[in-house]
């Protein structure tokens, strides 16, 4: 098949990329292994900033009408330190982010980008990418065996951490705090579906060098994971016992596992490019955060979003080099760079119990600084925000508080 663009991996990234090409009028071929709906181990949580993007997309309806939940707020239980935040309502987007199962989540984006022209090839296992002066070509096999080859003017790759055109591209990735995420979905039957205000709430609990992070779904249930070092997941005989010690004390009254635990590699890591001759890498392919801030959804609608535009010019002018796309490689370090930065200062404070308690308390002293940095974490507001020196005055002068009066 000769197509203007291939997007290997179906996921968010990939997805909204051909959502955006199809309707710029180039011919997308979109190819995954998986067949849609399926599970995918995520966190299943949409910042407040992705709403904007899945209007763009326009999804949104789609979004609330798979029975998506709205949640307000993010709870930090910090070794015996508590603070909630909550979105601020004046920056252009819902106080509220969106929670919602990656089995549907991933079945609308798939049927958007059908509908907006793109070609899927669903249980299409992508087996060689082959980047040459003249174009990409991407050999496959479909869901019986039979081989499919493609030959494309880009490649995009949104395959994830184990992506073929990352490994075609030969990146390079740095590596930071090697970290397993053990997830189950557990079941509420008796819970009212719309969930009380109290529910509309994603909970961080921090022990140790391990966390808990439990948030509510669709159809009256949780997404309930742990992160804990990779040495404590490859030191263990039972994975599922390691989960169940590490979620019990967090785990809602009445609820039960009502899958197997699924286990996955969160270690983060960043490409010093994502960017080749005749390919482009977007979402977790190029950059991953342990989902320690919740971004990574809308890490990957963003990119994808920053790739299409870049891609789409390259296309039009007949030159996908590396040259020609070179400029998305300068507007991810724009967007990323920042929530690089506190993201890695987060966790480095909040695996520490001394520090971790003391910038619990600090937020919840003064509600200015707690807004600002769930905004800056909700992707509604520029990351520079907490990186700055302003920031870290008036959270040191939180941190050293007169009697117990709050700051508005």
């Amino acid at each position: 098949m000769r197509t203007g663009v291939v997007v290997v991996g179906a996921g968010p990234a990939g997805a909204s990329a051909a959502i955006r090409l199809a309707r710029e009028g180039f011919e997308v071929a979109l190819v995954d292994r998986a067949r849609f709906p399926r599970a995918k181990p995520c966190g299943e949580f949409l910042s407040p900033g992705a709403t904007p993007i899945l209007e763009e997309l326009g999804v949104r309806d789609a979004v609330e009408s798979a029975g998506a939940l709205r949640l307000e707020r993010v709870r930090i239980d910090a070794h015996g330190a508590s603070v909630e935040l909550d979105f601020p309502d004046d920056l252009g987007a819902p106080a509220w982010g969106y929670s919602l199962s990656r089995f549907a989540l991933d079945a609308i984006l798939v049927d958007a980008a059908r509908g907006a022209g793109a070609r899927v090839f669903e249980g299409t296992r992508v087996e060689e990418v082959r980047l040459g002066p003249s174009g990409a070509a991407i050999r496959a096999r479909g869901p019986d065996g039979e081989p499919h080859s493609f030959e494309a003017a880009l490649v995009i790759g949104g395959g994830g951490r184990a992506c073929p055109v990352a490994r075609a591209i030969g990146t390079r990735r740095r590596l930071s705090r090697p970290r397993f995420d053990l997830l189950a979905h557990w079941s509420d039957e008796a819970a009212d579906r719309s969930r009380s205000p109290a529910e509309r709430t994603c909970a961080l609990v921090v022990r140790g060098d391990s966390y808990v992070a439990l948030a509510p779904v669709e159809g009256g249930r949780w997404n309930v994971n742990c992160v804990v070092p990779r040495a404590a997941f490859r030191a263990t005989r039972d994975p599922a016992e390691l989960y169940r010690r590490s979620v019990a004390a967090v785990t809602p009254p009445g609820t039960m596992p009502e899958e197997e635990v699924s286990a996955s590699d969160v270690t983060s890591f960043r490409t010093r490019s994502a960017t080749a001759d005749r390919a482009l890498l977007v979402g977790d392919a190029a950059l991953f955060l342990d989902p320690f801030t919740g971004q990574g959804i809308w890490l990957a609608l963003r990119s994808a979003a920053l790739a299409a535009d870049v891609a789409a010019r390259a296309l039009a002018s007949g030159r996908c080099d590396r040259a020609a796309l070179s400029g998305y490689d300068a507007a991810r370090r724009t967007e990323f760079a920042a929530r690089l930065r506190v993201s890695r200062a987060l966790q480095t404070i909040l695996y520490r119990p001394a520090a971790a308690r003391w910038l619990v308390r600090a937020l919840g002293r003064n509600r200015r600084l707690a807004r600002t940095l769930a905004a800056a974490t909700g992707d509604l507001s520029p990351s520079e925000s907490v990186w700055s020196t302003g920031f870290g005055a008036r959270l040191l002068a939180a941190g050293m508080p007169v009697g117990s009066r709050v700051t508005p």
